[in-house]
């Protein structure tokens, strides 16, 4: 958290991350051979996608919402005691706390759609029950990222014609989480094309899916009153450099107004790309973006790459087009 508020300069922090699991939810996924309802269906050391451990169900035996919690309340508890002895300039930035989709969780956890769908709602209260005491015991002090990497890798193995069935559907999934919670809860909803061994699980051609979610996300919550969290969309992979050319960008024009958006195009190794990036993006947008970020955080980086990264972050949010 220190090593953040060194780096950030006369820039804002939008929240300020502390992750203790360097691969995401590998710990936890590698925790569940603990769990005596679940039994391995595929031994993995998580080396890459292909890798990875997944389980069914124990004959006999029924999963329950503690058997498979995140248990992130004991990781933010670590982190806010830290948070006193901090030094910065000003208030701190409230506390990013990371929370997988319940979605994300059962399919790493069963490895196959069917039994994922089944066990979600199992799922999803542990991931809620993780929310609401964090949310009773610092309220306003932290922000909520809502992690998805499989949004936009089941549009990319679903058919574009059926696209706008699969938005409503996976819309109204994480609606249905965020809506569980009190409206004030502070949201960010991170999309993302995955990250594992440092590969993305695909390379997009353009950001029609990222749209056709979020929009179909901002008309599942302002239909009950709840306010569309500030959305972080990858424009590239961290594998390769922003795309340049104009169509890439060109759905960000139906993106409704109301969604705020962090741009994830800050890669240190092509600057001139990124700042492309945030100008076509910009015009697309016919709106300023007002926050930007690395494609999918700085875990992929040495700690001299990740300090170019945020020296580049610093240079683009002083530009005039950043406003």
């Amino acid at each position: 958290m220190q090593w953040f508020l060194d780096h950030s300069g006369d820039t804002n922090l939008l929240a300020l991350p502390s992750d203790r699991d360097p691969r995401w939810i590998i710990d936890w996924l590698d925790n569940l051979t603990n769990v005596p309802a679940l039994q391995p269906r595929r031994t993995g050391a998580s080396t890459g996608y292909d890798d990875m451990p997944t389980y069914r169900l124990t004959p006999g035996r029924y999963l329950a919402p503690e058997d498979v919690s995140l248990r992130r309340v004991r990781d933010v508890t670590v982190a806010m005691a830290t948070r006193p002895i901090l030094h910065t300039i000003g208030n701190l930035p409230p506390h990013q706390v990371s929370i997988p989709n319940a979605l994300d969780l059962s399919y790493f956890c069963f490895g196959a759609p069917r039994p994922a769908l089944a066990a979600l709602p199992i799922f999803r209260e542990a991931v809620i029950d993780d929310i609401l005491e964090i949310h009773n015991r610092w309220d306003a002090e932290v922000t909520f990222q809502l992690e998805t990497p499989a949004v936009l890798t089941l549009f990319e193995r679903t058919p574009r014609p059926l696209w706008k069935i699969l938005a409503l559907g996976l819309a109204k999934q994480a609606a249905e989480l965020i809506t569980a919670a009190p409206p004030e809860i502070n949201w960010i909803i991170h999309l993302c094309y995955g990250d594992l061994a440092h590969r993305p699980l695909f390379e997009p051609t353009d950001l029609v899916a990222a749209v056709f979610y979020l929009n179909a996300l901002e008309r599942s919550l302002s239909k009950v009153g709840y306010a569309m969290p500030t959305a972080h969309i990858p424009l590239c992979t961290g594998t390769s450099a922003p795309p340049t050319d104009r169509s890439f960008y060109r759905a960000l024009g139906h993106l409704r107004g109301n969604i705020d958006i962090i741009a994830g195009l800050i890669d240190e190794n092509h600057a001139a790309a990124s700042l492309i990036a945030l100008q076509l993006a910009e015009d697309e947008l016919d709106r300023p973006i007002r926050t930007i970020a690395a494609a999918c955080g700085l875990g992929r980086r040495t700690p001299e790459a990740a300090a170019a990264n945020a020296r580049l972050a610093r240079e683009l949010a002083r530009t005039p087009i950043l406003r």
